[in-house]
């Protein structure tokens, strides 16, 4: 993607966000800082890891995997694996459902008691819930290869 065309990208996100453009790239930076990183450092207790994006036009932006890149040495960029494959990103073949199930258990009348839910929901996952899930990967992309890069769900 050429940079006048991310740049144009950004300037209507922040426009669709009612936001500046440099805050939209200051927010993502400082939830990569505050937030995903701290939580990757954690899980990860010691043990090497690689942060891995979709192939969403958003997480591909050259700024975006230049931010990305800077914070960490292992990182899968665009191209390296299936993008927006759902059975290869642990949100997909795991979280969403299990969010689902547990925020569906009584209705919400209002946007604040749902997303309550979620955070509930998601403060509820236990370190061995995330560890076992992410230790599936190797088995979903191998059965990935073997089904020649089509859905195994």
């Amino acid at each position: 993607m050429s940079s006048e065309l991310e740049r144009r990208t950004t300037i209507i996100v922040a426009l669709r966000c009612g936001r500046a453009p440099k805050e939209i790239i200051d927010f993502f930076n400082s939830v990569m800082q505050t937030v995903v990183k701290p939580w990757m450092t954690q899980i990860a207790a010691g043990r090497p890891y690689l942060y891995q994006q979709d192939g969403a036009p958003a997480h591909t932006f050259n700024l975006v995997q230049k931010l990305v890149l800077r914070e960490s040495r292992h990182v899968l960029v665009k191209g390296v694996l299936a993008p927006s494959s759902p059975d290869l990103n642990p949100c997909d073949y795991y979280l969403w459902g299990v969010l689902e199930r547990d925020t569906n258990k009584r209705a919400h009348n209002t946007v604040d008691s749902l997303k309550a839910a979620i955070i509930q929901a998601v403060a509820n996952l236990s370190s061995e819930q995330v560890a076992h899930v992410v230790g599936r990967f190797r088995h979903r992309v191998e059965a990935v290869i073997v089904k020649g890069g089509s859905w195994i769900e």
